[in-house]
């Protein structure tokens, strides 16, 4: 399969309005994408209680035991990351002020920021850094963030904020890394003091103080009266309730019940735009969809079922139906949000070009498989026009609705051909392809191996020229687009909703909410 390549027919990206800019973040960032609707903030406006309404509760407070996007969606406002994103995706000083790196890419020296307490009043320095990441490297804490620091050879601290790590192999997306949950520095003391239970009790930095979470019902924050950044935060409490039934959302806002929610079923966006009190937030992510392929068991050992799958797939379609235009058709791991994107790499829509493959794999009538579905509305939405789109070239897709357990079961045992989802994407485009391409890495549960991929990879990785690792990520997004161990659906949208008595809040592209400088008028 050729990928079609045509330098007059790119993605496009709609021009941000002034708040946001155009950039290209030296070692990782990107082309950030719309942003509508997103007020100064007022003065005036400080104080008060914001209420959000978040997609489901959170599964733990702890950051270096999550794996849930929607923990994240808390965690930047009770801790600090060592180092923070704007929401145009560049880095600027957090708990560290300030990063060198070594000639040979493999030391890293922070300069730590001095005077900062954690919520119980302890110090935060370098020495809490250390014992974060011991916590999360020691293999009897079994933490899901040991993976990025796996590098990391020696930790030590010259000073009481000076901060030394050297890695065995250079890493260029190390400060990435730590914008997000393994940079985001709990209290040692607390962790120490509440064992087990520190995931029902945590204690960061952060411009917020944790004070209750009533399980299913809210999670309440309130205002740290210490925090270091003069002004910030502006508001005196942020409450959490989670909801559930995504179709009451809407409802919710218009209703006075929430005052901001992290996302809304796409075809409410219509009646939002019309509604004057309520504002919508749109930026293409970070992440992406894609159907995972299990390249260990029939039919898609066969590379030729992969590409019919992937000619038969109707992305425009997708975006209109399911999307309502808010989708960024796409081909590869690497979204238009970052710099490793490639417009020019993808495939048409042929049916024609499908039945070709068919016949090449030896089942010119075409062949049966079973795609394992998340069981919510919007997800077997999509399941479904899959089905009918595969249906034209005489592919029959059986769909097993299961809940996100299930699913994980089945896809660790093996028992599966392939299984929809996606990714919710992080700043570096390493974070978000290579525990999902490279040989035995954790995420590459359909087995896919490719020796040149493989080294592709970790070249991306040593490599401290933003221009060198956009080429390699080409060159691995072609390969992929002909072996197809997975089919790219799309980059998916960020869409944040509030009423207009909120002001001064900002989209990101890794979806996270960031509520620092939030305003709520009284």
């Amino acid at each position: 399969m050729k990928s079609r390549i045509n330098p007059d027919k790119r993605i496009l990206i709609p021009i941000l309005l002034a708040v946001m800019i155009t950039f290209l973040l030296s070692g990782c960032g990107g082309e950030a994408a719309p942003v509508s609707n997103v007020p100064e903030t007022s003065a005036e406006a400080a104080g008060g209680k914001l209420r959000v309404g978040t997609i489901s509760d959170f599964g733990t407070l702890d950051p270096a035991r999550s794996t849930r996007l929607i923990d994240e969606e808390l965690y930047n406002n009770i801790y600090d990351p060592m180092v923070k994103l704007t929401p145009d995706g560049k880095f600027i000083p957090g708990l560290s002020t300030e990063w060198k790196v070594s000639d040979d890419g493999k030391t890293y020296t922070f300069t730590l920021r001095e005077g900062v307490k954690f919520h119980d009043g302890t110090d935060f320095n370098a020495q809490a850094v250390i014992d974060n990441w011991n916590w999360i490297m020691d293999p009897a804490n079994a933490s899901p963030r040991s993976s990025d620091l796996v590098l990391v050879q020696e930790l030590s601290s010259p000073d009481p904020y000076t901060l030394v790590v050297k890695l065995k192999t250079p890493f260029t997306p190390f400060i990435a890394t730590i914008t997000g949950r393994t940079g985001l520095i709990a209290s040692p003391t607390a962790r120490e003091k509440y064992g087990d239970q520190y995931e029902m009790n945590p204690v960061g930095t952060g411009p917020f103080q944790f004070v209750e979470w009533n399980k299913n019902d809210h999670l309440t924050i309130r205002k740290n009266p210490d925090y270091w950044e003069k002004d910030q935060p502006k508001l005196d409490e942020v409450e959490f309730m989670p909801i559930v039934n995504q179709s009451q959302k809407l409802n919710a806002l218009l209703a006075g019940q929430v005052d901001l929610v992290d996302s809304i079923p796409f075809q409410d966006i219509p009646k939002v735009e019309n509604t004057p009190n309520l504002k919508l937030g749109t930026l293409t992510s970070f992440g992406y969809s894609r159907l995972s392929f299990n390249l260990q068991k029939p039919p898609f050992d066969n590379v030729n079922n992969r590409r019919a799958v992937n000619y038969a797939i109707n992305r425009d379609e997708i975006n209109q139906l399911i999307y309502f235009g808010k989708f960024v058709p796409g081909y590869s791991f690497f979204s238009p949000a970052g710099f490793a994107n490639d417009p020019d790499i993808k495939i048409d829509y042929s049916l024609e070009s499908a039945k070709e493959e068919l016949k090449k794999a030896g089942n010119p009538d075409g062949f049966t498989f079973t795609l394992l579905s998340a069981n919510d509305p919007q997800t077997l939405q999509l399941s479904q026009l899959f089905q009918s789109q595969l249906a034209k070239v005489g592919i029959k897709m059986n769909i097993e609705a299961l809940d996100s357990t299930a699913i994980t079961e089945k896809r660790n045992s093996g028992d599966w051909q392939t299984t929809g989802g996606g990714w919710s994407g992080m700043i570096d485009p390493d974070q978000n392809s290579y525990a999902f391409i490279v040989t035995d890495a954790p995420f590459n549960y359909g087995k896919y191996s490719n020796l040149e991929v493989d080294k592709l990879m970790q070249q991306a990785r040593e490599s401290s020229s933003t221009e060198e690792r956009k080429k390699i990520y080409s060159q691995v997004a072609s390969i992929l687009l002909e072996e197809v161990p997975g089919v790219f659906t799309g980059y998916q949208p960020v869409v944040d909703v509030w009423t207009d008595k909120v002001q001064g809040f900002e989209v990101y592209p890794d979806q996270l909410l960031r509520l620092h400088k939030t305003t709520i008028s009284k």
